[in-house]
């Protein structure tokens, strides 16, 4: 399993991206854009706002997203583990989520992953990631 911290915008993740790289230097993924989902529910304001991307400095790993919607405090930092099997988000998201809000429940996505999201009862957001590529 391994921890990533996953950085959340209104509308200014590419332009977030850009200047963490040339910060730290390292390198963008391609950029995966909410337009790009198969029928987005979204105004066609967000279709350009970036959906996920990854900055990859060394040993660092960075995750990006822009927010359809307003973000509250504290909103702009959540914890994404890419886990090792769909078992094993699961799990974590039995144990994680008891007493807090779930968002998404563990599915299967259309990025070939296992996903899962909520907040636990501290108030922290938790991402759960299986990549079944």
């Amino acid at each position: 399993m391994k921890f990533i911290p996953y950085l959340n915008f209104e509308g200014r993740a590419e332009e977030a991206l850009k200047f963490y790289q040339a910060a730290l230097g390292g390198e963008i993924s391609p950029i995966m854009r909410f337009g790009d989902m198969p029928n987005p529910q979204l105004p066609a304001s967000t279709k350009d706002y970036v959906m996920h991307a990854e900055l990859k400095a060394g040993d660092l790993l960075l995750y990006f997203s822009d927010s359809p919607g307003p973000l509250a405090r504290g909103d702009q930092v959540s914890l994404m583990i890419q886990c090792d099997g769909e078992a094993q988000v699961d799990k974590l998201f039995t144990a994680l989520s008891q007493g807090g809000k779930v968002d998404m429940a563990p599915q299967k996505m259309f990025w070939k992953a296992y996903y899962a999201n909520f907040t636990d009862k501290f108030g922290i957001p938790w991402q759960l990631n299986y990549s079944f590529t």
